[in-house]
């Protein structure tokens, strides 16, 4: 896979990366399967979502709304998703096309209706590509739960993220987890940042050392 993300990149702004300050992620995603995009907002406030917005939507695709635990983070985050026709992606970050053909109205009312920012996308800045590998229903050690694997690489950052969902128990269900973890012969720290995090400031970095 290749992401993008998009950002306010404006120079001379105090704030360095505001979207992410702001708790927006704007991501552009090319597949083999399906091009989408999302924008989400993590750490989400639940007083930020009017009734609209309260619920995920009811397959999950359009919209999700979920709590996002790493180590002793824990985090709500709601996410807008949209498909998109194969090549829209590559034609808008390579020959400046609008960025607003990327998002449906659904998306632009969440943002509208939700988010602590007004943004224009035209004053938005493509960030990327960053490579991505994503495997599913991974079996670790004698876990119940199937685990999905995403390696992203970009510049000195190359990371791996293990995952799973879980319905309820989720305390439960991390423990566990992080033992099958640790069974393996893997490591990782209790304060997880998160990569989306990592990622933009190398992204936003590259870029200014671009120009």
């Amino acid at each position: 896979m290749e992401i993008w993300f998009l950002e306010d990149e404006t120079p001379g702004i105090r704030t360095k990366l505001p979207l992410l300050a702001a708790g927006i992620v704007i991501r552009l995603r090319i597949s083999h399967s399906k091009d989408d995009s999302t924008i989400k907002l993590r750490p989400c406030r639940r007083t930020q979502l009017i009734p609209k917005w309260s619920t995920s939507s009811p397959d999950g695709k359009k919209y999700r709304l979920e709590q996002d635990w790493a180590g002793q983070r824990r985090t709500l985050a709601a996410s807008a998703v949209h498909q998109l026709a194969p090549g829209l992606i590559e034609d808008v970050t390579s020959n400046g096309s609008d960025l607003c053909t990327l998002f449906n109205d659904h998306q632009q009312q969440f943002l509208e209706d939700c988010a602590d920012l007004r943004i224009a996308f035209a004053g938005l800045t493509p960030l990327g590509p960053v490579n991505a590998a994503k495997w599913k229903n991974i079996k670790v050690g004698d876990l119940d739960s199937e685990v999905d694997a995403e390696r992203w690489t970009f510049g000195s950052v190359d990371f791996l993220e293990l995952s799973i969902r879980a319905e309820r128990d989720a305390g439960k269900h991390q423990r566990r987890f992080e033992e099958a973890i640790r069974a393996q012969g893997l490591s990782f720290s209790l304060e997880q940042e998160p990569k989306t995090s990592q990622i933009l400031t190398e992204l936003s970095t590259a870029h200014h050392a671009d120009r």
